[in-house]
């Protein structure tokens, strides 16, 4: 079995940023300004974001899992990128998974600040893979 491997990409994490994801989130403490450090969750919301302009995903398509490890606190300001593995698409019970391993790093020296897991259920009988 072969994994598709795909780029997500490079962004800093500005302060606006930040500012935004702690305003979707409700997320009030001010932690994150106070030692530099920017919320790890919103790394995978990107992430997840990222994946959905690439991947082609039929109707009906439902986020099923997420598993995140954070490994290296993401720093406000830092340049970071993301790649991603699609394994090939297994069925179980009339539904078809997709899931998607990626790594988040941060540019300049490949520090791994996190890696995660991502699982789609797709219906049977479209035929798409993902990409």
């Amino acid at each position: 079995m072969q994994h598709t491997k795909i780029s997500l990409g490079a962004w800093e994490i500005t302060v606006d940023a930040v500012e935004q994801y702690l305003a979707a989130v409700g997320d009030k403490l001010p932690i994150y300004f106070a030692s530099g450090a920017a919320p790890p969750l919103m790394l995978a919301a990107r992430v997840v974001g990222r994946l959905l302009e690439r991947l082609s995903l039929p109707d009906g398509a439902i986020h099923s899992l997420q598993d995140v490890e954070t490994i290296n606190a993401p720093r406000i300001g830092a340049l970071v990128s993301a790649d991603a593995q699609i394994e090939p698409a297994r069925e179980r019970g009339g539904m078809r998974f997709l899931t998607v391993n990626y790594t988040v790093t941060e540019e300049g020296g490949g520090l791994i600040l996190m890696r995660g897991r991502t699982t789609v259920l797709l219906p049977a009988d479209t035929g798409q893979t993902g990409e």
